[in-house]
């Protein structure tokens, strides 16, 4: 069980009316957290009608979201992305991503704590996963199509982006694949957890190692009962956790990580996760599943499946 959750918050260091930033100053007052916390990691832009939002300083031909990292399987939350990069701590487990035919992709701020905001394939041997997009993305618009694929046999290894296939390396496989629906709701927000581990042990042969999500610790004590799916609706935290330190345990966590998947292991027993408190957001949390949402598409038509 994951145990209570160290937080963290960047209060004391916001800069006055005049001297903020337009980006800054374009952000809902609950998001200008992200744009303190992830400046020396990206630009801001402005995309209408999504707003301001995040341009990380990647190759953004290349780059995709999901992809440099790996998956943790974690009883209490099903499969956790582990970013290797000191942005992912935000990036992959608050908001959405979209694909921009001019910025390529960037990131869309959100309130609630998930371990990935995907929507998940299975079938023929092979996993897939595509980042959730807000409504109105165009999702014919992402080069390659939006879902990135690996082996059912990999999906736990710590080297994945070694195994990782685009659609058009699927020769036709990816036709085949059905949509995973694993929905959890955990502090009150609503989650898909993947394809079940049962489904993927019976069809590797081999057993998932069950992994325990600590959060790094920044200085503040823990906060018993605290869980990493809810909203932050807690005491506004105080000026000692500053913004230095969430950075120095992002780039250490993200560092952490590039370690591991540098070799091909399997993923460890316990693994370091940065979640830092922010101020309490004033609309409901966050969904996965909503039927208003756009969901990417299966490259063929296929029936809903939550078997995997």
């Amino acid at each position: 069980m994951l145990g209570s959750l160290s937080c963290a918050a960047t209060t004391g260091m916001t800069p006055s009316a005049n001297s903020m930033p337009a980006a800054r100053a374009g952000l809902p007052p609950d998001e200008r957290f992200f744009y303190d916390a992830l400046a020396d990691y990206g630009d801001w832009v402005l995309i209408e009608p999504w707003g301001w939002v995040f341009q990380p300083h990647v190759n953004w031909v290349a780059w995709r979201p999901y992809q440099n990292g790996f998956w943790a399987p974690s009883d209490i939350y099903g499969w956790t992305w582990i970013s290797t990069e000191p942005f992912g701590w935000a990036t992959f487990h608050y908001g959405e991503w979209l694909y921009d035919n001019f910025q390529g992709w960037v990131w869309v701020p959100g309130h609630d704590w998930g371990p990935a905001w995907v929507s998940w394939q299975a079938g023929n041997g092979f996993v897939g996963w595509a980042p959730d997009m807000p409504n109105g993305a165009q999702w014919n618009a992402i080069p390659g199509g939006p879902y990135l694929y690996t082996p059912t046999s990999q999906l736990a290894s710590t080297d994945l982006p070694q195994h990782i296939l685009k659609q058009e390396q699927m020769a036709g496989r990816a036709q085949q694949m059905k949509p995973v629906e694993n929905l959890m709701v955990r502090g009150g927000v609503k989650f898909n957890r993947g394809p079940a581990f049962e489904a993927i042990e019976r069809e590797t042969g081999t057993p998932l190692p069950r992994v325990k999500l600590e959060d790094r610790e920044l200085g503040l004590p823990v906060t018993a009962g605290h869980t990493a799916a809810k909203p932050q609706h807690g005491p506004r935290p105080g000026p000692a956790d500053s913004l230095a330190a969430l950075r120095h345990a992002a780039e250490d966590v993200a560092r952490q990580a590039r370690d591991l998947s540098s070799t091909k292991s399997r993923v460890p027993d316990k693994v370091s996760v940065v979640r830092p408190r922010r101020p309490a957001p004033d609309d409901h949390p966050r969904e996965a599943g909503d039927a208003s949402k756009p969901r990417p598409e299966p490259a063929a038509p296929a029936s809903a499946d939550s078997s995997h």
